[in-house]
């Protein structure tokens, strides 16, 4: 009797200490577990930053000259844009940008540049932010292609605004992006309006 009691002493010591090794087992896998998915979710955060977004919502033209192309004189164009950029962010964390220029481009030249101030963009958020700037152009003598008193002819001129935002997403690490701005816009010299806009 004594014996068997021994026996099952014994046996009953043997099943805590595999208990207590499967516990220890369970535990340790566990927070294993956890830091293999902390280490994912920080490197998805780091490399799967979704790219953000830049276009022209609204342009609005003012003060526009330009000469009658019956003149003598070189033709050129001057006016005075308005304008509303769009910016989505939709990223986890929130997007900063140091202030950054812009050019506004008429046939490959140069026509006027712009001033976006920077911001931050809240996490899954979007924000509006307005810009003024001039744009002229004017053809010598030396330089005189048709383009210009062609569009001016016809009452459109095609300018190309190109702008890059380059900040930091702020998600578990510092992740650099670059957002963008590439648009076209048609301002109709006869009606004084920007009759077409869009962006990629």
């Amino acid at each position: 009797m004594e014996e068997r009691a021994k026996m099952l002493m014994k046996l009953t010591q043997f099943t805590n200490r595999n208990r207590d090794i499967t516990g220890k087992v369970i535990i340790l896998t566990l927070i294993g577990f956890c830091i293999l998915l902390c280490l994912f979710i920080s490197i998805g955060f780091y490399f799967l930053a979704k790219p953000l977004k830049a276009s022209l919502t609204s342009v609005a033209l003012r003060n526009l000259r330009y000469n009658d192309t019956s003149a003598s004189s070189s033709p050129y164009f001057n006016a005075t844009l308005a304008m509303k950029i769009r910016i989505e962010n939709p990223n986890f964390g929130f997007f900063e940008f140091p202030t950054s220029k812009g050019d506004i481009m008429y046939n490959g030249r140069l026509v006027g540049e712009m001033k976006i101030n920077g911001q931050r963009v809240g996490s899954y958020s979007a924000m509006k932010t307005e810009v003024g700037t001039k744009v002229s152009y004017r053809e010598n003598q030396a330089t005189s292609s048709v383009w210009l008193k062609n569009d001016i002819k016809r009452g459109l001129i095609i300018l190309k605004i190109e702008a890059k935002l380059r900040g930091e997403v702020h998600l578990v690490a510092l992740n650099k992006r670059t957002v963008n701005l590439k648009c076209l816009m048609y301002l109709n010299l006869k009606d004084e309006v920007i009759q077409r806009l869009w962006c990629k």
